[in-house]
Parts: C-alpha cells; structure tokens; sequence
C-alpha cells in the first residue's frame, strides 16, 4: 500500500533507453490519489493537493463508462509502490477483476485498460516500471490449472509494454525459489533501486496459512533472480519502502495469519534489508516490542532514521484498535501517532516522502486523510476531511 505513479515516454528504442527512475521524494510530487474503497466491490478515485485541497473528488469510480474502460473499477484496488514524474496514475485492480487500468490525471480520461488474468484469478499486488516499454507486474496468485492459454502459471511476474498495452513475458518465480511442502511463493510489493528490482516473496499454502518469506533481487536485463534472502521467522511480509540514500529497503511482515483473521505478533516484524553487495538484514523491530500487535501492510521511510507503521486491530471480543507507530530504527523505540476509534483495520500508511519528512495516512473510520510532519525531532499531524461522493471511506492512497 504505498507511492504511485507512472512516467510515460515513447517507445524504446534498441537497449539505448536508461531505467525509468523513480520520482525524487521532495521535489515532483504534485499530490495525492485517494482511492475510497469498499474492499469488495465499489471503489472510487479522486485527487488531493499535499496540503489537503481537493482536486477531484472523483477521477474515476466503478460507476464510471467512458469508452475505453472496459471493465468497471471493482473495490479491491492497489496502487504501484514504486513512483515517477508522469501524468497518469496506475490502478491494480486486484481480485477477482485482474485488470490495469491507467488514467490521465489532467483529463480523467482512461487511455488503456490490460486484463493480467490469463485465465485465472491473477491478484495483481504491484507495477514497476523499467524502460518506457517494459513493465514489470508482480501476480500474487498460483493457477492450479495452468497450461491452457500463454503466460498462464501465476505466481510470477509478467512483463508488460505499457504503450500497447500487452504482454511480452513473464518470469518464472516458482521455479527460481526453495520448495516447501504445500506452501507457494506469492510475489508481492516491489521497488526498482539503481539497476536492480527488488521484490518481497511470501509463501502461503492454498488456504493462505502463511510460510517463510523473502527478498529477492532481480536484473531487468537478464529477467533472472540474482540475489535472495530468507527473512528468518517472519511471515507473511509484504510493504516495502527504500531508504533515503538507497542503501537498503524496509520490509513490513504482518505475521502468519493461519486462515484466521487474527496476525500471529510472534512472526510480526519490520526487517531492514542492505541491498549491496549481498541482500542481508541490517536491522529488526519485532511487533512484540512495540504494541503487541502485529503489523500491518506498510511501512514509510519519514526520515533516514525512522519508519512510520501500523499495527493491526481486531473486532474481538475483546476490541482492539489499530494503530500507528512512529519507530526509530536504530533504538527501536516507538511513538503512537493515531488511534482508530473502537473501529479496527480502518487505519494504512502511506505514501511517504523522506526528504521533505512527511507521510500520509489513510483513516476510513473518521473519513480523513492524514498528513504526519516530522523534523527529527517533533512530530505534528494535520488532518483533512475526505467527503467521498460515493459515501466511501478513504483507505489508499498514493502520490502522483
């Protein structure tokens, strides 16, 4: 759950074309995508100013028909975690619809949509641009019945050309990572970092009871994992964030779920992970040792040192509310932010700009949008209402 864009250039030409490079925190974002969603069905998309003026309460929304949008937006949305200068904004639209759909934030006008289901109930979890036509999208699920259509198997990466669009390849992750008996790798959140992608990989069995997790480096040259990294007894790890100088990620691990609705906090943790020469963790703040709870999907570089993050609540009985965590990476201490309201998981974080030392949060619960300011030292929160047209609760956003 974390930044968003995407930059738009002609076609490529032969291998001359640099790597897209991601939007400097601090200098080109314009503002924010709000996506209000109902999880499951509805969803609409509208614009933010980063000092809180609305520019669009409406972008685009399920009940949205121009001629190019084939498929209507269902509630199940992402945006990618990865951002750039560019006037178009991304959506994943996860599960079951599996579709991209990509939008131009001046004239709401729907430019392409791409189906990424090849006959299954593909879950796209992120988008990363690599060349102005190669794109790489992580398909979160297996099909257990592959091998009728091309590109088909799931659990991988699709290579796509954004300008067409279609698809052009796929890389085969199942077949680059260790074997565990009745568990599968889920390719999850992914950042491209210098010349290499980077990409967290959880196993969960079919039921989705959670296995080992790890990081993985991959060379948009060669399509090839050339680096990996168990994340020792933690599960279920998914957001990413890169550190200011690009030395290394965050990785946010919510814990094994165990088909309950309830996180393990015993194999919750936020993991920093060196990205050279070699992937290996740098340092480790377990749930446990900050509220108990376990975490949940983001984490946000607000500064070099410190890390914003939620943790998970629950209905009960007894009820616990979510909560955000301002943690100190080097101490491992931790400041409560916010708090829901006797209303659990309506709280996300993200996204995040470490220059400028800020970070955004999303509050379904209140139907407000957050903005965290931090200056090393003291924070301050300012908080804007978000009236939807649609009645929906804000719960992702992005920069564009």
């Amino acid at each position: 759950m974390k930044c968003t864009y995407l930059l738009f250039l002609a076609v490529a030409q032969a291998c001359d074309v640099p790597l897209i490079r991601p939007l400097e925190s601090g200098t080109a974002a314009d503002g924010v995508v709000v996506a209000a969603t109902n999880l499951t069905q509805s969803a609409n998309v509208g614009l933010m100013s980063l000092t809180g003026q609305v520019l669009s309460r409406s972008l685009i929304s399920t009940a949205s028909h121009p001629p190019e949008l084939t498929t209507v937006l269902g509630g199940d949305l992402a945006f990618p975690s990865m951002a750039a200068k560019g006037r178009e904004v991304v959506i994943l639209d996860r599960y079951p619809r599996s579709v991209l759909t990509w939008v131009n934030v001046n004239t709401a006008n729907v430019r392409a949509q791409l189906s990424v289901a090849t006959g299954f109930l593909a879950n796209p979890h992120d988008y990363v641009p690599i060349l102005a036509n190669k794109v790489y999208v992580s398909r979160f699920d297996p099909n257990t019945d592959s091998g009728q259509q091309p590109f088909d198997s799931g659990s991988d990466i699709l290579i796509v050309d954004p300008g067409i669009p279609a698809i052009t390849g796929r890389i085969d992750i199942v077949a680059a990572m260790p074997k565990y008996a009745s568990f599968i790798v889920h390719p999850d959140r992914a950042r491209l970092v210098g010349n290499r992608v980077y990409i967290v990989l959880p196993y969960y069995d079919l039921v989705y009871n959670a296995g080992p997790s790890y990081v993985a480096s991959i060379d948009p040259e060669t399509d090839q994992i050339v680096d990996l990294t168990l994340l020792e007894s933690l599960s279920g790890c998914s957001g990413l964030d890169v550190a200011p100088d690009e030395s290394s990620i965050a990785v946010a691990c919510s814990g094994g779920w165990h088909g309950s609705n309830t996180a393990n906090s015993r194999t919750s943790g936020i993991v920093g992970v060196q990205l050279q020469p070699k992937l290996s963790e740098i340092w480790r703040i377990r749930a446990t040792t900050v509220g108990n709870r376990a975490f949940g999907f983001e984490v946000g570089y607000v500064d070099a040192r410190h890390v914003v993050a939620p943790q998970l609540g629950e209905s009960g009985p007894p009820l616990v509310n979510d909560a955000v965590f301002l943690i100190d990476t080097t101490t491992g201490g931790s400041t409560m932010l916010l708090e829901s309201a006797d209303v659990p998981v309506t709280l996300s974080v993200g996204p995040c700009d470490s220059i400028s030392n800020f970070c955004f949060i999303a509050d379904a619960q209140r139907k407000s949008i957050h903005r965290l300011s931090y200056d090393g030292a003291q924070y301050s929160l300012s908080s804007y209402s978000w009236t939807d047209p649609t009645g929906l609760p804000p719960r992702l956003l992005s920069f564009f």
